[in-house]
């Protein structure tokens, strides 16, 4: 397949906030330099420009990240007729449907790798040869879906219970986040993956599909001479994910397995702590930070100094206007805090 068949799709409109108070919602986790001096929106469109060039990237985001989106963008050559700006926050299936009728207008022929803006993968040459097999079989009309081999019995992640079929690994079933002793069991049957969220398919297979699982959705963006403005059907487009709306009662899904690509979706402080640097007391420290006593903790100061003293499995997290402390196993329930402090209208939200 030729290089300008290949397009990249970018969904970018994430709240973040499980990162609060780093993340906000004016600049949530995708605009942020987690790990390493890139955001990791920026890392994404890096990741990916070997195979796909920048005209061939489009970014799915919130209008109210206009600034932000331009600001990260600027380096790569994405135009801005390449952002598609959604009129609010909806789940992922309305958001690809609407990129897979762009490209497939553009490019009747082209396939298309959906990737979320806030995943990390730390081995992007493995990763690029596996989107390389991805992209054969989706040239076959499947339906491909990136699965990340276990490596622990993982309760934050829904899972792909796949059976091998000469050359191809089916999706026999999507199995939403498990309690620890099914994780655990599916650890020891194997067969199964993590689901990552990254998918790769023709545009012209995705839109059929559409068209006989979310027609509502297909009518109102599948037509590639559509004159309606977004802003004018958006309103009326469910909000679903493309794995439940589509993926998970289409015959033609299959995984891709991967091993070793160091990926995580960095859906918490404590996951983003597993991957970063410790001393050798198993503590991770940004900023300006003095610690006497401390293990297996995240300390992150952004400008004033933050001092520690006989602290164990937490995490401190401290801004200009908020400061986050709580044990590193209930970091899932920040974005329970961040909800309750929208809720409540404050400034810090």
């Amino acid at each position: 397949m030729g290089i300008n068949n290949l397009h990249a799709v970018i969904l970018a409109g994430g709240s973040g906030t499980r990162f609060w108070p780093a993340s906000r919602q004016s600049r949530p986790k995708q605009f942020l330099n987690l790990v390493g001096k890139e955001s990791l929106l920026c890392q994404t469109i890096r990741r990916i420009a070997p195979k796909v060039p920048a005209g061939n990237i489009w970014i799915v985001a919130n209008r109210r990240y206009r600034k932000e989106i331009k600001r990260h963008t600027a380096g790569f050559g994405v135009r801005a007729s390449q952002v598609l700006w959604e009129p609010s926050a909806k789940n992922t299936a309305p958001a690809i449907g609407w990129a897979a009728a762009r490209i497939h207008a553009v490019n009747p022929h082209a396939v298309m790798v959906v990737l979320p803006s806030d995943h990390l993968i730390a081995n992007r040459t493995k990763f690029l040869r596996l989107l390389e097999k991805a992209v054969d079989l989706a040239q076959q009309e499947y339906l491909v879906t990136f699965g990340i081999v276990p490596a622990r019995a993982e309760t934050g992640y829904g899972y792909l219970k796949t059976k091998q079929d000469k050359n191809v690994l089916h999706v026999e079933k999507f199995i939403e986040k498990p309690n620890f002793v099914k994780a655990k069991q599916f650890l020891k049957n194997g067969g199964y993956l993590w689901n990552s969220g990254m998918f790769v398919w023709k545009a012209e297979v995705i839109l059929r599909a559409f068209k006989k699982y979310l027609p509502s959705i297909y009518a109102d963006v599948g037509g590639a001479d559509r004159q309606d403005p977004i802003q004018k059907i958006w309103n009326r487009l469910p909000n679903i994910s493309v794995d439940y709306g589509i993926l998970e009662k289409a015959s033609n899904v299959v995984a891709v397995s991967a091993a070793g690509i160091g990926w995580s979706d960095l859906g918490s402080w404590e996951a983003l702590f597993e991957i970063l640097p410790k001393d050798k007391a198993g503590n991770t420290m940004r900023g300006n930070v003095v610690s006497l006593d401390c293990r297996d903790t995240l300390i992150w100061a952004h400008q004033r100094l933050v001092a520690a003293i006989g602290l164990n499995d937490l995490v401190v997290i401290d801004t200009s206007d908020a400061l986050l402390i709580c044990p590193k196993h209930l970091s899932q329930d920040v974005k329970n805090l961040a909800a309750f402090l929208k809720q409540k209208n404050r400034s810090e939200q």
